[in-house]
């Protein structure tokens, strides 16, 4: 029988979060398939790649590519998992400091092994490389 607990070595420990959120960069990290529109699409059978989003870029000139989930809300508004143009009214008004010069976004894929040997790390690399305070994560 497979150890129930194996899964816990690969969960992200808890850091307790010390700034305060004016002070802080925030990055956006998103697993619903939003993109630039000029990026190459995911593919929506499976993409284990992600895109980097400049964090410049606004909620119209996003897209989305998944066929996994109900995306009705999304086609109003990006802002509902990506929100962009939420992040950039915060750093507006002085409720965080900014945002980091990127963002990124993965695909849907069923190849976890890969996903957890191999994208999450270059992606955990990338997100570091922008040096943000806190990282905002959502899901498709």
């Amino acid at each position: 029988m497979e150890n129930p607990l194996e899964l816990s070595r690969y969960c992200v420990p808890y850091t307790p979060f010390g700034k305060r959120l004016e002070d802080s960069l925030i990055c956006l990290v998103s697993t619903a398939g939003v993109r630039a529109k000029p990026d190459a699409p995911f593919n929506v059978e499976g993409d284990n790649g992600f895109r980097r989003i400049a964090s410049t870029l606004r909620a119209e000139e996003l897209a989305v590519d998944d066929v996994h989930y109900d995306h009705a809300c999304i086609d109003k508004d990006v802002n509902c998992v990506f929100p962009v143009d939420r992040l950039a009214a915060l750093a507006h008004e002085g409720r965080i400091a900014g945002v980091t010069p990127e963002h990124f976004s993965m695909g849907f894929s069923q190849a976890l092994r890969e996903l957890r040997e191999t994208t999450v790390p270059q992606l955990a690399r990338a997100v570091s490389a922008t040096r943000p305070d806190a990282v905002l994560l959502t899901g498709g």
